[in-house]
């Protein structure tokens, strides 16, 4: 079957078409720059940090970014547990976070350092911003993550908080200590010590929380509270209460 020269010169003209369409897209694809900066999932950290961290600049080519080595830069924050960064149509660059959040907090050096559900500790330096989180206690070393606690005291305040997080008692707390090997909360309200002993602490959180509802708020604040003993609870109430 033989083609009209007319035929041909359609064809021609039909992949010239294509070839200038393909081409185009990516001459497009290679020139395209940041035109905006989007940051989503932060709370604690302000957009114009996470921006500068990314060290990314608007106008800068698309194709010349290494969006892995934006994330680790971000990530280098302590406040960021983890980032994800990509590209959006037509020239967005998105950076989306994870914040780490504040359960506790240690000194060290009279510097104030947060602690996250995972143990990971962040100096105050890195946020500016005081969190009403209790206190586990002043360190004679700088702390890295309480889940490597070498001496064990630090890990017994850091796994009580957690499960008073868990029992939805943490707001009662407002210190943690460790006194010969026995654990002893500080209350948020009225500052009253509770003497929690060594062990079965789900159980006496769950018995502070209910005494403190109907009893303490309606009474008034006791001297303290010792729940040292099994299935016990005992308050030093002033006369009038």
């Amino acid at each position: 079957m033989k083609l009209s020269w007319k035929e041909i010169g359609r064809g021609a003209l039909v992949i010239a078409g294509i070839l200038a369409v393909f081409l185009g897209a990516t001459n497009w694809r290679e020139n395209r720059v940041v035109n905006k900066i989007i940051v989503e999932g932060n709370r604690l950290i302000s957009d114009e940090k996470i921006i500068k961290l990314a060290n990314v600049k608007i106008g800068e080519r698309i194709t010349d970014l290494n969006l892995s080595e934006v994330r680790a830069r971000i990530e280098r924050h302590k406040f960021v547990k983890y980032a994800d960064v990509y590209t959006n149509l037509p020239d967005f660059l998105i950076i989306e976070v994870v914040e780490r959040e504040p359960i506790a907090m240690v000194i060290h050096d009279e510097k104030i350092y947060y602690v996250d559900i995972d143990g990971f500790v962040m100096p105050s330096d890195d946020i500016k911003k005081i969190f009403p989180v209790p206190l586990l206690g002043k360190l004679n070393y700088k702390p890295a993550n309480l889940l490597f606690d070498s001496t064990g005291q630090l890990r017994m305040q850091f796994d009580l908080l957690k499960l008073a997080i868990d029992k939805k008692v943490d707001s009662l707390i407002s210190e943690v200590r460790v006194e010969n090997g026995e654990v002893i909360i500080i209350t948020t309200d009225g500052a009253v010590p509770v003497f929690l002993g060594k062990d079965g602490f789900e159980k006496k959180l769950v018995a502070l929380k209910k005494f403190w509802e109907r009893y303490v708020l309606k009474n008034g604040f006791p001297k303290y509270i010792d729940l040292r003993y099994e299935g016990k609870l005992y308050a030093n109430f002033n006369s009038k209460n």
